[in-house]
């Protein structure tokens, strides 16, 4: 048998430091290659299924206006007097239910739907006729479908909220917003289809009735307030939200939901209040028809001017929160946000789009006309 001598078993040595390094260096590049690109991957797919998500729930939506007898979306928010175990009807507009609550059964969640109660306000702080707390059932029943994967105040909270709907050009009120308040309408924070404080025809005054008709026109869902005991308080108001045939500019060019990872961190798919549920765009009410933009009651609706106190109430304009206080589509999606339009059909929107075609977007009917309200420009296929 042959063995290698003394001198050739001398001859064998391993790596040497200098080619370690260099190898660990190849490595370290390629990692860096590799990395982004995976992350990227990871962010794509984060995307697409909140895609998949807010596209099941614009068609909830839609299924519940195509079957509804006049073809009319829900409200977003139905507010009303609530009897207590005692018997004694609330005096209030009590808060109790979103949208959300009204398309479980399209949602295919009857079960939940099922287990609401009705009789009760949507925390639960009043114990109506059958006793089921809907706070409780909000808290044990977090939905996966009505959060974004990218949503990080939806990790492990329970009855977290993602999505909201669109309700138009808003007068938010600064103190009540900004300092996480009421906002609109004080406590109840309700964004009324009667009351607008938006003199939009320039008239000199709000809210007359010109004023609320263009108002509405300005956003697709809107309140509901019950009088169930027939005392007339609160003030009943019947469902305002748009049919499917009002919407003049379209339902291809109208946008119905998106995303905002403000709208709360935990227990909310329930609660009716506006910034919890829905998104607005911050109308400039002060921005008349004076010497400042030129504008005209004809042209004021059009343009749209953005509220300077909220340059942040565009898309993904207020990222970082905080919650509750941003009803404006944001995401944590690179570049805009996903939404869905009155068809159904869901698509990503960039934030690089013009103010002036976002607001456009909002509205059923975009254009005020010395007789009324009527479709908006004509938007170009390619712009959107």
């Amino acid at each position: 048998m042959h063995r290698p001598s003394q001198k050739q078993a001398g001859n064998r040595r391993g790596f040497t430091l200098i080619e370690l390094l260099v190898v660990i260096s190849i490595i370290a590049v390629l990692l860096s290659l590799i990395l982004p690109a995976v992350q990227n991957a990871r962010s794509a797919a984060r995307r697409t299924q909140c895609l998949n998500r807010i596209r099941q729930i614009g068609l909830g939506l839609h299924s519940y206006a195509s079957k509804n007898r006049n073809g009319q979306f829900p409200a977003y928010g139905v507010w009303g007097d609530v009897k207590s175990s005692s018997g004694t009807w609330s005096t209030g507009r009590s808060a109790l239910r979103n949208w959300v609550v009204d398309i479980l059964s399209e949602l295919d969640r009857q079960d939940i739907f099922d287990r609401w109660n009705f009789d009760d306000k949507h925390d639960g702080t009043v114990d109506g006729p059958g006793g089921i707390n809907n706070r409780q059932l909000i808290s044990e029943y977090n939905m996966s479908i009505l959060s974004c994967p990218d949503d990080p105040s939806a990790d492990g909270g329970g009855g977290v909220l993602s999505y909201v709907v669109n309700v138009g050009y808003a007068n938010i009120d600064t103190s009540g917003l900004v300092s996480g308040g009421g906002g609109w309408t004080g406590g109840a924070n309700i964004h009324l289809s009667y009351d607008t404080d938006i003199d939009f025809n320039l008239t000199g005054g709000a809210n007359d009735e010109e004023d609320i008709l263009i108002s509405r026109r300005s956003g697709v869902l809107w309140e509901e307030i019950v009088d169930r005991d027939g005392n007339n308080s609160p003030r009943p108001s019947r469902n305002a939200s748009q049919q499917l045939d009002t919407i003049y500019d379209g339902t291809s060019n109208t946008l119905l939901v998106t995303e905002n990872i403000n709208a709360g961190a935990d227990q909310y798919w329930g609660d009716p209040r506006a910034k919890i549920c829905t998104f607005v765009y911050p109308l400039d009410p002060l921005d008349q028809a004076g010497s400042a933009t030129g504008l005209t009651a004809a042209t004021y609706y059009d343009a749209a001017p953005l509220d300077p106190r909220y340059p942040f109430g565009v898309i993904n304009g207020a990222t970082s929160g905080p919650e509750e206080i941003r009803p404006f589509p944001n995401s944590h999606h690179p570049g805009g946000v996903n939404v869905v339009t009155c068809d159904g059909a869901a698509r990503f929107l960039s934030a690089d789009t013009d103010t002036r075609i976002y607001a456009h977007l909002m509205t059923p009917s975009g254009s005020k006309f010395s007789t009324g309200v009527g479709a908006q420009e004509i938007l170009s296929s390619t712009g959107f």
